[in-house]
């Protein structure tokens, strides 16, 4: 017995369907893989301020810390407040009414001292800034 045969997809038609898949998926994956790749590169994604402080000393002689605070990120921030814990666990807050700008890529001096605290020579001092925005760096100075 003879099955009668019934009309299919031209080769030619299944060969342009499946090209028009590929080329659909290959544009999909383009422009999720641009699209992700260019916001990285952009600085869209991550954090737009990094403080970080490259270096520190407290003089007890000045009653003062000094600390060189740099701006790794990409949005200029201003220091607004600082904190020094001393050796005892108390915390004294310096807040600054004119903050001090760091632009990205730069370095600024930041001098904490608080009327409140004594600094003694050979003890470690914890200090901490403060940015406009909530980004915050610290260290652990002994002071000299």
């Amino acid at each position: 017995m003879r099955v009668p045969s019934r009309p299919g997809i031209s080769s030619i038609i299944s060969v342009v369907l499946l090209i028009l898949i590929a080329v659909s998926v290959g544009i999909i994956i383009y422009a999720f893989a641009t699209g992700w790749v260019g916001s990285r590169l952009g600085g869209t994604v991550g954090p737009s301020t990094i403080l970080t402080i490259e270096k520190g000393w407290c003089n007890a002689t000045l009653n003062a810390c000094t600390i060189m605070v740099r701006n790794d990120g990409s949005r200029t921030v201003s220091i607004v407040r600082a904190y020094i814990v001393d050796p005892s666990g108390r915390v004294y807050l310096v807040t600054y009414p004119t903050p001090i700008r760091v632009s990205p890529g730069n370095v600024s001096k930041v001098t904490v001292k608080s009327s409140d605290l004594t600094l003694s020579a050979g003890y470690t001092y914890r200090v901490t800034v403060v940015a406009n925005d909530g980004t915050e760096a610290s260290t652990t100075i002994k002071a000299t």
